[in-house]
């Protein structure tokens, strides 16, 4: 699966209590997709990239066995105050590290949450294949993205274009085992569709205070969540 979260999916994962309707951020969308396609998830090993003070772990532990990675250094605006949640390890590392506290093929699913449009373009590879590395045959692999779509074509389009299909390239690169859940349905020429769910305007001009440089960006495009879902096969 490459897709982009559409309203009708939020609407749905609303009604079936799956989201917090009072979470109008991307985040709150994003925790959405996430929920639903764990909604049954029990007696698996979870490990989260970058969760921070996780949201969705707190639920995800009631069932499951959880990890969060995470150096908690701040990058990305990330927190770095290191949580306490119950039944929630933490292991202090980035995706790229190999770090030996995280054993290959020990994650039935791995996710992550407006993480990877952090990683730099020449880490995007290294970070797949890191996290591959770590499910188990059969695993998942779920990655909610930010993305900034325009209705026409722009300066920051080629940006863009780069970025969708860098994160192709990474998860089909050959020797780690990925495989698409389901077909991708977008590719680097993506644009805004008015069925897709957004970040809120209001979200946005917080942002601007945080992340300042964004702020021409965020004026003239929308706020989307790619959702990319893999499964490990056998190599």
């Amino acid at each position: 699966m490459y897709d982009i979260i559409r309203k009708a999916e939020l609407f749905d994962w609303w009604e079936a209590g799956l989201a917090d309707k009072n979470a109008w951020h991307l985040k709150g969308i994003q925790d959405a997709w996430i929920v639903s396609e764990l909604r049954d998830a029990e007696g698996l090993r979870i490990c989260e990239v970058g969760g921070g003070d996780s949201r969705v772990l707190r639920r995800l532990a009631e069932k499951n066995t959880c990890v969060n990675v995470d150096r908690f250094e701040g990058a990305g605006n990330g927190p770095q105050d290191v949580p306490e949640i119950a039944g929630v390890e933490i292991v202090r590392s980035f995706m790229g590290d190999f770090d030996p506290a995280l054993a290959d093929s020990s994650f039935d699913v791995l996710f992550s949450i407006s993480v990877i449009e952090h990683v730099a373009d020449e880490d995007v590879h290294v970070c797949f294949k890191d996290m591959a590395r770590l499910l188990k045959p059969g695993g998942r692999m779920l990655h909610a993205i930010d993305v900034y779509l325009h209705d026409d074509w722009c300066d920051m389009q080629p940006e863009l274009a780069g970025r969708i299909g860098l994160y192709h390239e990474a998860a089909m690169q050959a020797g780690i085992g990925l495989e698409w859940v389901e077909l991708p349905v977008v590719g680097q020429g993506v644009k805004f569709r008015s069925e897709y769910a957004t970040n809120s305007d209001q979200q946005l001009a917080n942002w601007n205070r945080v992340v300042p440089h964004l702020r021409h960006q965020r004026a003239v495009t929308q706020n989307c969540s790619l959702k990319l879902a893999l499964v490990k096969v056998e190599i």
